[in-house]
């Protein structure tokens, strides 16, 4: 697969750069090479250490198509493995729950809660079986600031030195206090990539977001660029510019590939978004909520409302978006020089996937 001879690579200068070509938004094949090359070799969040705080405690997730299980040992450790039976491969819970020993559902092999295989009921008699050849596989596993994350990769680097000091920072929020309060699924019939654009840039908000933008000082709107994660923050009006506690303005932190934390305005509060393609115009958003204290006043509940609005009306711009790209009438943009975030998601896709759809370089 290659680029047609009209497009052109996106340059790492920004006042030059054409966007990525449409095609990479619409064309099915190229989202089985992003699942290759982009979300099986980057952390993804699976949760939040409050999910796993008792021995037995368990819950599952699915990761580039991949099941993956996340349980505390009887040990008092974390540990993330495949969902999957080493015998004959079945699927080994489902959903999530607390339990002594995991069962297969298929042939009743049962195993510890550290992956160690406890009991294979039908091998009686195999000759060479060796119980320790048939523990649950398992998948790398961090957490940073009580959230927890996966990567099916096993040689990937270390997220403290992808994403930096980000965590540390996080640190002063005790957010292992935190309390899950909501999870809300929604569909957008656009492409994972789309939504990332939308939340990489702030130029839309005073014509799509007019609720939100009424309420924050967007004089001081600022935007950090790292090299594998950007903050955008700005405060309600009325609040310090350089100091503002969480709920008193909003706080966004996108980390590549397809997650973002949003401090917005309201309670004290963080909320986790992933972007997940289910197919190549077709995208499933979780919005997973936690609250410091559960109790809110009216004006932060009016607040929080808002953000619901937002979502739908990103929902609805992006599959606009989609909709356009789909009529083969656009076949590559140009930035803004406000648009500089969007750029640089552009430039870390371009670059995992070169090896694979060569770009070339005018």
């Amino acid at each position: 697969m290659k680029l047609a001879h009209t497009d052109v690579r996106v340059s790492e200068t920004l006042s030059q750069a054409y966007t990525l070509p449409a095609w990479l938004y619409t064309d099915p094949s190229v989202l089985e090479v992003e699942k290759k090359e982009i979300f099986s070799k980057t952390w993804q969040y699976v949760g939040h250490i409050s999910q796993v705080q008792r021995p037995g405690d368990y819950f599952t997730a699915e990761v580039a198509d991949k099941p993956i299980m996340i349980a505390c040992g009887n040990d008092g450790v974390v540990r993330a493995f495949y969902n999957v039976c080493t015998h004959r491969a079945a699927k080994l819970v489902e959903g999530e729950g607390n339990k002594s020993l995991f069962t297969c559902p298929y042939h009743a092999w049962t195993f510890h809660t550290d992956g160690r295989l406890n009991k294979a009921p039908n091998m009686k008699g195999v000759e060479h079986f060796n119980q320790e050849d048939f523990c649950l596989k398992p998948v790398r596993l961090e957490i940073q600031a009580s959230f927890l994350f996966v990567n099916i990769d096993p040689n990937a680097r270390p997220m403290g030195e992808i994403f930096g000091g980000l965590f540390e920072s996080f640190r002063r929020f005790s957010f292992e206090n935190l309390k899950r309060v909501r999870v809300v699924e929604t569909v957008c019939r656009s492409n994972w990539k789309v939504g990332i654009d939308n939340y990489l840039e702030c130029d839309h908000c005073p014509t799509v977001h007019k609720s939100l933008v009424q309420k924050l000082d967007m004089e001081h709107y600022e935007v950090s660029m790292f090299q594998n994660y950007i903050y955008q923050g700005v405060p309600l009006k009325g609040k310090a510019a350089d100091q503002y506690a969480l709920g008193q303005g909003g706080r966004y932190y996108w980390l590549y590939p397809n997650m973002w934390f949003s401090f917005d305005p309201g309670p004290a509060n963080v909320s986790v978004h992933r972007s997940i393609p289910i197919d190549h115009k077709t995208t499933r958003y979780v919005y997973t909520t936690f609250l410091m204290n559960e109790t809110m006043t009216k004006e932060e509940e009016e607040l929080f409302a808002i953000d619901l609005d937002v979502r739908r009306e990103d929902l609805e711009i992006c599959e606009v978006v989609q909709r356009g790209l789909n009529t083969g009438a656009y076949t590559q943009g140009r930035f803004s020089l406000t648009e500089n975030c969007v750029h640089h998601f552009h430039l870390l896709v371009q670059e995992a996937l070169q090896g694979v759809l060569p770009l070339p370089s005018k």
